[in-house]
């Protein structure tokens, strides 16, 4: 049974005594045919009137395309689940789901308790194609609302530890579950800024030793717990934390997938990172970037 872990003086330690997992290589994706914003759910999805901001579908059709084929051109496969119509947020297959391997090695799929009623039937979809693929389906307590999957669980890098966020899309008794359903320490990071509304708008690692983060998002305590898991942990400058550098992408301690023009992304290749930056605007539009339009499969 993992622990959820909050003593930033043991935080480097569960890193280190976790059992290993690989790097992603494999990824879902949901199509984007029938993405548009027709309600506010964060911040971001308001243009400087105030009024919904406007999608180019055509446009984020072939955004998403270049995503999936920066995937591939890494050799990492892109599953991919269709879209129903009336789901406007279901491109973003990060949210719906948590998966890993379970303590038997089988792939184990824990669905997700969405916060947005919008948003509550898109787990039924995601929950059928799993329990197509012989995943096993595990439900999140029914008093667990909310929990959002992986926009708020990050895998630290080589090990069966996740980073998770507490905030207005998971509640913090989220992690107890969390831990308990797939054996892994969880450290949790409580985000104070609604403008970071999941984790994976405001921490993106890179490899083992080294996350990009935008200080301000976090309380005192989690950045503690921050600066003790990562060697190098890298604060963005705030034009990269409105340009969603935090919710790149890298699946194999290497490749780098983020929105272009991210200041960062020359402090990446000076630190030996390949970056392939890829134009998701139509998607920030909605508050995602890379890390919200896929999924990592065990």
């Amino acid at each position: 049974m993992g622990r959820v872990v909050t003593d930033p003086s043991e935080v480097a330690k569960a890193i280190s005594s976790a059992p290993p997992r690989p790097p992603c290589a494999r990824v879902l994706m949901a199509a984007p045919e029938h993405f548009s914003v027709e309600s506010a759910i964060n911040p971001w999805m308001h243009d400087a009137q105030g009024n919904l901001n406007q999608v180019d579908r055509a446009r984020a059709q072939a955004q998403w395309e270049a995503l999936a084929d920066a995937y591939r051109r890494i050799g990492v496969k892109v599953d991919i689940i269709d879209a129903p119509a009336g789901l406007p947020d279901f491109c973003f297959s990060a949210n719906q789901s948590l998966t890993c391997l379970d303590r038997n090695g089988q792939p184990l799929a824990i669905m997700s308790r969405m916060a947005s009623p919008t948003r509550f039937n898109e787990v039924t979809y995601f929950r059928d194609w799993y329990a197509q693929r012989d995943f096993r389906v595990m439900e999140s307590p029914p008093g667990l609302r909310a929990f959002e999957g992986t926009g708020d669980a990050i895998r630290h890098h080589g090990r069966h530890v996740f980073w998770g966020g507490v905030g207005p899309r998971t509640m913090a008794q989220a992690w107890e579950f969390v831990g308990e359903a797939t054996g892994a320490d969880v450290i949790p990071l409580t985000l104070v800024d609604e403008r970071y509304y999941h984790l994976d708008t405001c921490l993106a690692i890179m490899g083992p030793d080294t996350a990009l983060y935008i200080e301000e998002a976090f309380d005192e305590d989690s950045r503690k717990r921050l600066q003790t898991g990562f060697t190098q942990l890298i604060a963005v400058d705030p034009h990269d934390a409105g340009n969603f550098a935090c919710n790149a992408h890298c699946p194999d301690d290497r490749h780098v997938l983020i929105q272009h023009g991210s200041r960062v992304a020359g402090t990446l290749r000076e630190a030996g990172f390949e970056v392939l930056e890829l134009d998701t605007s139509e998607f920030m539009k909605s508050g995602g970037s890379v890390f919200c339009l896929k999924q990592e499969l065990p």
